[in-house]
């Protein structure tokens, strides 16, 4: 590990989690990110063309079969009159014709702009609008949705591409079988890849500052913002977490088998899933449906090395292989994010985990899509705080100044630099104002979220800024309230499962406090639960901080991004005034 220097006082100069990395982490391979995310995953994978590059449902696809793929689909784009700068539009599941269309239009220098399979068709119509959408890639399953959502926009083309293209005859036979699809209205996926009569593509030339995809806000806080994400952004990710994993905090090897569950249209999807697996030269396995109990029958039957869900992905799986008493000794790492770090939940998992003979760490990690994917991570030895990933920097600053640089220990907005930084908001320069800021050449990205540096370098989130709100003490005076800190008070009772709180507007100055509780199974939540509740945060918490009201759900209300819908919490609770 590199030695420790002495600290000046502020996290962004001395970067004290520098002392995980060793030396010779810090010499990059001569790869630079200043290229287009195809040319890149060619030259990372210039010795793995025999490699398998996708697994789906068995099928295998290797690395040379993969860029012959891409050429093939360029060469049809082409043909279909895509050019430099145009923007195709992608509405998806993880399977191997949209990895393919992910680096085709890429190669052909054009903008993937990535549409949620989930989101309402106001936003997918809104989203093909603001681009001037002309051409869909859509799967099978999304045709009729988008078909409406095209109406009105300037959409000529929808291709629909089959979920069951790719899998293995009989699999497909009784997908087919069982889905009973109608074949949609639209041009096939074969009669697109017929188009290209067999030419190689042209050849474009793709800078790694160009724009190349377009990905989406969740939407928990607010609508959905269009994130610009440049394909220097995009190989970015891949070098830095290539650091993080050269120090051993991380445990990718070469032709490691990595589950690709979370859906391209989301960020993490295509950069911590997908483009950083492949460039590793590891083998993806594919998953398009994200559902936990389908993701869990794919990880225990397709034995992925590496693990990258969201908890309730991960916890079905887990318990799943309890039930079966399953030697889990083929899982290297588990990685999830999403949400906030939840020990208790941790430690459960990890307590089955070793009784089914895996040793691997369970690390929680930080991400937005605004900085293409995770950018923080756990490290296997800790159970609190989060480091920066090689080539990231951090600050805390004055959540009302973002130059004013606060120093260890002290809370405030957590703010980071590093070349995986977005653009900006597609269409929204007083949005984009509002996050980014240089400062001595860096670019920074404020967060919106609270937290703590300490001075061995590890990052605390204690908060997010956009779920403060001020509630009136007793004696009228307005406090902040932090819902986190509710949240975790919660959570830690034996009888809950989870808890999110959201703030209702009282008046023009205050706030009302709603605490939104999942009982574990078999709890009493009609009566003793509630009291139990209560008496906890009584004693736990501020006076300012105690819910006014405790509601009772089976189950949160989810973005399309997986996390828990607070928007949709306020709107159920303001329904209801």
């Amino acid at each position: 590990m590199a030695e420790e220097k002495k600290l000046i006082g502020y996290p962004s100069i001395d970067q004290p989690w520098l002392k995980y990395y060793s030396d010779e982490a810090d010499i990059q391979a001569s790869l630079s990110p200043d290229c287009s995310m195809i040319d890149f995953l060619r030259r990372c994978s210039a010795d793995s063309l025999g490699f398998t590059a996708l697994n789906y449902f068995g099928a295998k696809i290797s690395y040379g079969a993969l860029f012959k793929m891409v050429d093939q689909a360029a060469s049809a784009l082409q043909q279909l009159g895509v050019k430099s700068g145009d923007i195709v539009s992608l509405c998806c599941l993880n399977t191997p014709e949209f990895v393919t269309l992910l680096y085709a239009v890429n190669k052909v220098g054009a903008v993937s702009n990535w549409l949620g399979l989930t989101s309402p068709v106001s936003d997918l119509r809104e989203q093909l609008s603001s681009t001037e959408t002309r051409l869909v890639f859509a799967v099978d399953l999304a045709c009729d949705l988008i078909k409406e959502a095209s109406r009105g926009t300037k959409v000529e083309t929808i291709i629909f591409v089959p979920l069951g293209a790719s899998m293995p005859p009989l699999i497909k036979l009784l997908y087919g079988l069982k889905s009973r699809n109608k074949k949609p209205d639209a041009m096939s996926w074969e009669t697109f890849l017929d188009s290209s009569g067999g030419a190689a593509p042209q050849a474009v030339e793709v800078k790694g500052d160009d724009l190349a995809m377009i990905e989406y806000t969740g939407g928990s806080t607010g609508m959905p913002k269009g994130v610009m994400l440049s394909n220097k952004n995009l190989n970015s990710y891949y070098i830095n977490f290539n650091r993080t994993n050269n120090c051993g905090l991380s445990y990718y090897h070469d032709a490691d088998k990595y589950l690709a569950c979370v859906p391209l249209f989301l960020a993490f999807g295509v950069s911590a899933s997908c483009h950083g697996p492949l460039c590793h030269g590891m083998e993806l396995l594919l998953a398009p449906d994200p559902k936990p109990d389908t993701v869990g029958k794919l990880i225990l039957h397709g034995k992925p090395n590496h693990i990258a869900a969201g908890r309730v992905q991960i916890d079905g799986f887990v318990h799943a292989a309890k039930k079966k008493e399953l030697d889990l000794s083929y899982i290297h790492s588990i990685m999830y994010g999403g949400e906030a770090s939840n020990k208790s939940w941790e430690q459960e998992i990890k307590n089955i985990l070793r009784r089914n003979q895996m040793e691997a760490p369970v690390l929680n990690g930080y991400g937005m899509t605004e900085c293409s994917a995770c950018i923080l991570v756990a490290t296997k030895n800790n159970d609190e705080g989060l480091i920066p990933l090689g080539n990231v920097n951090a600050k805390i600053t004055d959540p009302d100044d973002p130059h004013t640089e606060l120093g260890y220990d002290t809370e405030g907005e957590l703010c980071l630099s590093s070349d995986t930084v977005m653009m900006g908001y597609y269409q929204n320069e007083t949005a984009t104002e509002e996050v980014i800021f240089e400062e001595n050449g860096q670019r920074w990205l404020r967060t919106r979220d609270l937290a703590k540096i300490s001075p061995e370098g590890e990052i605390l989130l204690t908060g997010r800024i956009k779920r403060i709100y001020h509630k009136l003490s007793p004696e009228k005076v307005g406090v902040r309230v932090y819902p986190m800190r509710i949240e975790e008070c919660i959570s830690g009772d034996p009888d809950v499962e989870k808890c999110a709180v959201v703030g209702i507007k009282n008046d023009e100055t205050a706030y009302r406090t709603i605490a939104y509780v999942i009982p574990k199974t078999g709890a009493d939540h009609q009566g003793n639960l509630e009291q139990q509740i209560v008496r906890r945060c009584r004693t736990e918490l501020p006076e300012s901080h105690v819910p006014d009201e405790y509601v009772f759900l089976d189950d949160f209300p989810l973005t399309r991004a997986g996390k828990i819908d607070y928007r949709a919490l306020e709107n159920m609770t303001e329904e209801k005034i």
